[in-house]
């Protein structure tokens, strides 16, 4: 009896070469890494998925805390970065400058230059751009600040700095390749929204929030704040409007000394009918925002964007670290 070997047929392997998926869905991957270390890392891969993603323009991400040490009479040369999303924490060491503060996708560092003359930049290091702070500008009392204007993506730095007797406020605007410089009274919060600064003024006789127009650098009117005790006080852009928001511990201390937030309360405020009625409402929820306040800056993030967070909550920061955007 004759028999017949048959070969069965070979199967095809279920292995898939990541290194071969879409671009198109690369992107989509890559738009899912809130954390901006982990958009890096997927960024390093490979050619294939570098190409299909760009280092300059990452995705909507969750915001990190920064966090730098002072060592005795100078600053630290070590810089912490915690991620909110992940919930790690990255250091890095910046021996040739010393770290300042955020201001909307950029690092202000100060440095001493060959000539040893003090000098001033903003630094953005996923995209490598640099903006020299004017040499007329002192360089002790410069305080960036950020503004959220990633809600149009434009991320371009801006600060706040002393002379004199004078306040000013610089911004850097791409259309002109230069810094506009504003003076204006002393101030301790400032939010952009609809291509406009809102500042909230606050001294003896004046109790008002300004709008200077971001093209021109012109000041356009004032409006009454939220309430008149309107005092330890955030302005935050969002896309659903401008938020005013107001702490309160009881206490009449300021936001940078608060150690117990179960004391602590926040009134919010959206202003409404700008410019033609202007006035504040008391919103007594805000749905589906995150409120991030430090002791001076604060902005917002829709929940629905990040899975596993809470919306209508207000995540507050007592100790010195500052949010880069």
């Amino acid at each position: 009896m004759n028999s017949t070997l048959v070969m069965a047929p070979k199967k095809k392997s279920s292995r898939v070469s990541w290194a071969r998926l879409d671009p198109d869905l690369l992107r989509i991957i890559s738009k899912k890494l809130f954390d901006i270390f982990s958009f890096i890392c997927f960024h390093a891969v490979c050619k294939r998925w570098r190409a299909a993603t760009s280092i300059s323009d990452p995705p909507s991400k969750f915001s990190c805390v920064i966090d730098w040490p002072k060592g005795k009479g100078k600053l630290d040369d070590t810089l912490r970065v915690y991620s909110i999303n992940s919930h790690r924490t990255h250091t890095f060491h910046v021996p040739d400058a010393r770290f300042y503060g955020p201001s909307d996708g950029h690092m202000l560092l100060f440095e001493c230059d060959r000539s040893i003359e003090e000098c001033q930049s903003f630094l953005n290091p996923l995209a490598w751009k640099e903006r020299f702070v004017p040499l007329d500008v002192p360089v002790d009392n410069v305080d960036p600040i950020s503004l959220g204007r990633n809600l149009i993506r434009n991320d371009e730095p801006s600060f706040f700095y002393k002379d004199d007797e004078h306040h000013f406020l610089c911004f850097w605007q791409s259309e002109k390749n230069d810094w506009t410089e504003i003076r204006v009274p002393f101030i301790q919060t400032v939010a952009f929204y609809d291509h406009k600064f809102f500042f909230a003024e606050w001294g003896h006789q004046n109790k008002r929030v300004g709008v200077i127009d971001e093209t021109t650098g012109v000041l356009l009117s004032y409006l009454p704040p939220p309430t008149d005790d309107f005092y330890h006080r955030y302005l935050i852009a969002t896309d659903g409007g401008l938020l005013a928001v107001e702490m309160k511990d009881g206490m009449s201390i300021l936001p940078s000394l608060v150690n117990d937030l179960t004391k602590c309360q926040f009134e919010v405020f959206r202003l409404e009918n700008y410019p033609q009625n202007s006035h504040w409402i008391k919103l007594s929820d805000f749905r589906d925002l995150m409120l991030f306040l430090d002791k001076q800056n604060g902005f917002s993030l829709k929940a629905s964007d990040f899975g596993g967070f809470k919306g209508n909550c207000i995540y507050f920061i007592t100790s010195g670290s500052k949010f880069p955007k």
